[in-house]
């Protein structure tokens, strides 16, 4: 079929001396970003027809005798005259079309987790997509952040601590308005014990140094250890409240029981006063006020 069609086209030239005046019937769509598929059908086109958005020259990406096919360079935004010609004649009717900003996207965040517990003012984020214009701002939950532009497609904010565990969303807003869809940026409020250690050793009790994440000021500790019984072995559960270690140190009026010390929310000291310095297994659990807890972390003491 398309075959008779240029076959009619050539005698139809051949008859009358004259080739049929090119013509734009439809435009679809009459506007988008830069990327956006358009296709113009009318004719009679050729391989020597070109299409134009304003004085620029749009390859086609497919052509035939009643329909060309391309995408949308990138061009500012604003209004642009299409038209099409070849080697002879420009069509008689032109289209406007509007070219839009391209509106941003974001691929991936990294890290895609944050952790309340931080020991720095602001967590460093690496945001990654496409059409971050210049001027381009950082939202999340709709309240603009500290960050800065590196390229089209890479954008480094510097986000404050966060006070509240959950999900929250990250966009990007160019300068023109346009805005990305949120992208989901989870802050995450579980405690972690990731190392027991053996620290300070005094008269009659010696300190544990827990390190980890997201320890509380009121968080609790739970110690499981084995308890001597004529029923054979049992656990006894100590459970704490910590105390804020003070900036001169501890208060020596205190009362000589275990106790807790919270430094900070990567670090908790147990002062512990074992019945006998002889080494057994304690398996060690830190609870939030929340519900949250670690995994039982066990280590050999006294």
């Amino acid at each position: 079929m398309k075959k008779i069609l240029w076959i009619t086209f050539f005698w139809i030239v051949l008859i009358t001396g004259q080739t049929p005046a090119l013509e734009i019937t439809s435009l679809v769509p009459v506007r988008g970003t830069p990327g956006t598929l358009v296709g113009i059908s009318g004719g009679p086109f050729s391989p020597q027809t070109q299409p134009f958005l304003g004085e620029q020259y749009v390859s086609p990406l497919q052509i035939s005798e009643n329909y060309i096919e391309f995408t949308v360079p990138y061009l500012p935004p604003g209004n642009y005259s299409l038209t099409v010609q070849d080697n002879t004649m420009a069509a008689a009717q032109s289209y406007l079309f509007e070219v839009m900003a391209p509106t941003p996207q974001i691929t991936n965040l990294s890290p895609s987790i944050l952790d309340v517990c931080t020991m720095t003012p602001e967590n460093q984020l690496q945001v990654n997509g496409r059409n971050f214009l210049p001027g381009a701002v950082l939202l999340v939950n709709d309240r603009v952040v500290s960050s800065r532009v590196i390229s089209s497609t890479s954008l480094e904010a510097q986000l404050p601590g966060f006070q509240n565990p959950g999900v929250y969303g990250v966009s990007v807003r160019n300068p023109d308005g346009a805005t990305s869809l949120p992208h989901s940026l989870g802050v995450n409020s579980i405690p972690e014990i990731n190392s027991v250690e053996r620290g300070a050793e005094f008269v009659n009790y010696y300190e544990v140094i827990i390190h980890g994440k997201n320890f509380l000021f009121n968080s609790t500790l739970v110690v499981k250890e084995p308890e001597a019984s004529t029923i054979g072995q049992t656990y006894l559960q100590l459970f704490f409240v910590p105390i804020k270690r003070s900036q001169g140190g501890m208060d020596i009026s205190a009362p000589q029981r275990n106790r807790l010390i919270y430094v900070d929310c990567q670090t908790l000291i147990y002062l512990r006063y074992p019945s006998s310095f002889q080494n057994k297994d304690l398996g060690l659990q830190v609870f939030n006020p929340d519900g949250q807890n670690t995994n039982q972390h066990f280590v050999v003491l006294p």
